[in-house]
């Protein structure tokens, strides 16, 4: 194993609370916060997003691509990073990280997590597979090659109520023909396979309701559904923007996202209480960090 992936919990250093509540006397404080874009009915998201707990990662998750929670754990946050093959564990309470390794080196893209496996997304379409059971010590890694269309891809969710895993696009030979950036769902076998069932879009002239900036492609980076408003969070690095969607992938909102803040969000996701968690590589920065907002 490389040096550079050994872990020291000295790396981390303890989360701070970022941009704290406006200040009108601050002028520079006012600027950095983030604009909430609006179209038609007013329609807002319960997180401020210029208030949260920043947490930030050791040198091994510069790269930091994808985040899940095992349901009922929410102290530990699981993440992938896009160059090894290796599943991090990171405990809030303690600040701790470990690894567990699971592949040879690969763009790993996003982690999605059901009541029985870990699923792990590369960015060529291929699922990597295991039981929750081995996360501590990896043996059993199934790969599913061809279950998508030729493209580029990095956002995974798998929705534990429904066993549905939801795949998407971020820039894929289907959609350069049309306004939409493409998803394709799949069911779940009790050994983890995936299985097709269907498809979908985000339309690209709903985007443009809500951003005008936005005009032939989309390009998300992850997706997360949140399961009481059964709303979808989808977060795009290129495009620095959080789209909220339906459950039916109807664009709701838009909320621009400031690159000094966010430099390469790429994960997202949410705790049992439906606090909302953005991850984001470290960019032109010197740490890859992850945010919490609490929701309101």
């Amino acid at each position: 194993m490389k040096n550079s992936t050994i872990l020291t919990t000295m790396a981390l250093g303890l989360a701070t609370a970022i941009f704290p509540a406006c200040n009108p006397n601050n002028k520079e404080e006012n600027n950095s916060k983030l604009t909430h874009i609006q179209a038609g009915k007013p329609q807002s998201i319960p997180y401020i997003l210029s208030s949260g707990i920043k947490m930030s990662l050791p040198d091994e998750l510069l790269e930091i691509s994808g985040i899940a929670f095992i349901a009922g754990q929410d102290d530990e946050i699981y993440a992938i990073q896009d160059e090894q093959g290796l599943l991090y564990k990171f405990n809030q309470a303690t600040q701790k990280v470990t690894f567990t390794p699971f592949g040879k080196d690969g763009d790993y893209e996003d982690i999605s997590i059901s009541n029985t496996h870990i699923f792990v997304l590369k960015s060529n379409g291929s699922i990597y597979s295991f039981p929750i059971a081995e996360k501590e010590n990896i043996k059993n890694v199934v790969e599913q090659k061809n279950l998508l269309p030729k493209g580029e891809y990095e956002g995974l969710f798998v929705d534990r109520e429904s066993n549905l895993a939801y795949v998407l696009c971020k820039e894929c030979k289907v959609d350069r023909k049309q306004a939409q950036t493409s998803g394709y769902i799949f069911t779940i076998g009790e050994n983890g396979q995936f299985q097709p069932k269907g498809e979908f879009a985000i339309q690209i002239d709903e985007l443009k309701e809500f951003d005008p900036k936005i005009k032939k492609t989309f390009k998300p980076s992850a997706l997360a559904k949140k399961a009481d408003s059964k709303e979808w969070y989808i977060l795009s690095s290129i495009d620095k923007a959080l789209v909220v969607a339906d459950e039916n992938f109807h664009v709701k909102s838009l909320t621009p996202l400031d690159p000094k803040v966010f430099p390469q969000p790429e994960g997202i996701n949410f705790d049992s209480k439906f606090n909302l968690y953005i991850s984001s590589e470290a960019g032109n920065q010197d740490k890859g960090l992850i945010y919490k907002f609490e929701k309101q």
